[in-house]
């Protein structure tokens, strides 16, 4: 009777046996990815302790990135062998993977095996994270856990990915709340004239946002060339991220897809900037329009921070760098720009996320999108 062959990922029998003096040898034969048998083997001073090392070190060859992914994996196993799929994704994106796994999933259901892991398993894992971390947390351990199981279907170690029925996590959106365009040039006005924000280089950024309704990054990566201040056009085309012990990045793409795009700026904003690059042009490696007074790439967590004091203690708190954003959304919508059309200029993708989201249409004070530049001239 022929002899079933060892399957890949596995191996055979291991075998001790004593050598000269108290020297002992444990050894078997491991099937690699490449269907060859190679042995494996360690040594030890007992029967015992030279099994154990071998143990160890097949344990090591089957949690290797090149190992075969099997039913008996764990999903910690599974999980680096997902991060490994992502390595050329965006550093923010990957950083975020890995904080969930490492916080809410390893902890959490690590040690359960590919085959452990059904529906009803899963599901009640995210919705006790959804309980104690937030409907933030088990969105993202959802988005994870989904990425990680339909690579083992990939693999064929489950028939279907058992993400696919678990409930999608729904929350109420918060996030920052529009400025109403009768207030805006009051507040433009307070940045404008403010010692400290004129200090901290933060009213240009500011008037920036409030002239465009940039993302704070797309913001902040912004470079001279990305500007054509005599045809008052303005180039989208990357974006300032931090990554966790990385620091912070300049990606040469912005947030999205749709992200990329040359947009009109309005003449005050052009005006501003022909001001700042008069006066304020600091000599940076990347040619950043808004650096750090040192010529860094500014952070946009500092940033944040640093606004929200000084924002509050003017009298506007709870002014984000997103409060910009879906008050310029609002002021093309009154308008009578279509969504698609909005939505291109903010490079959103989806228009009905524009309109869910960003157009707050009961700000009160009906302006057209040209009136905006006679809002921020105001101030």
């Amino acid at each position: 009777m022929v002899r079933p062959r060892t399957p890949i990922g596995s191996y055979g029998a291991i075998r001790v046996q004593q050598l000269d003096g108290a020297k002992w040898r444990a050894r078997t034969r491991y099937r690699f990815d490449d269907g060859v048998l190679r042995q494996i083997e360690r040594f030890g001073p007992s029967r015992a302790k030279a099994r154990n090392a071998l143990q160890r070190a097949l344990a090591v060859v089957e949690s290797a990135p090149t190992a075969p992914l099997k039913r008996e994996t764990t999903l910690s196993v599974l999980a680096d062998a997902f991060l490994a799929t992502k390595a050329d994704r965006a550093p923010r994106t990957v950083d975020t993977y890995r904080q969930t796994i490492e916080h809410l999933i390893r902890p959490g259901i690590g040690s359960l095996a590919v085959s452990e892991a059904s529906t009803d398993r899963l599901g009640r894992f995210i919705a006790g994270v959804s309980a104690n971390n937030g409907p933030g947390a088990a969105k993202a351990c959802r988005a994870v856990l989904s990425g990680m199981m339909g690579l083992a279907a990939r693999s064929d170690l489950v028939r279907v990915n058992p993400i696919r029925e678990v409930d999608r996590i729904t929350r109420k959106r918060g996030g920052a709340t529009a400025v109403p365009l009768d207030q805006l040039a009051e507040l433009l006005s307070a940045v404008t004239h403010d010692e400290r924000l004129r200090e901290l280089d933060q009213a240009d950024v500011i008037l920036f946002l409030a002239s465009t309704g940039c993302r704070l990054g797309e913001a902040l990566a912004v470079r001279w060339s990305s500007v054509d201040l005599d045809r008052g056009l303005l180039t989208v085309n990357a974006n300032v991220v931090r990554a966790h012990g990385k620091g912070v990045l300049l990606q040469d793409h912005p947030k999205t897809a749709a992200g990329a795009r040359t947009i009109a700026i309005p003449q005050t904003l052009v005006e501003l900037l022909r001001q700042r690059e008069e006066r304020f042009r600091v000599a940076n490696t990347h040619d950043l329009v808004f650096p750090t007074i040192r010529g860094h790439i500014r952070d946009p967590r500092n940033s944040t921070r640093s606004w929200s004091q000084e924002l509050t203690r003017l009298g506007f708190p709870g002014v984000t760098s997103h409060s910009f954003r879906k008050t310029v959304a609002t002021a093309l919508d009154q308008a009578g720009m279509t969504a698609r059309e909005i939505a291109e200029y903010l490079g959103h993708a989806n228009p009905s996320l524009t309109q869910d989201v960003y157009m707050a249409k009961n700000t009160g004070g009906i302006r057209a999108a040209a009136a905006l530049d006679n809002v921020v001239r105001s101030a």
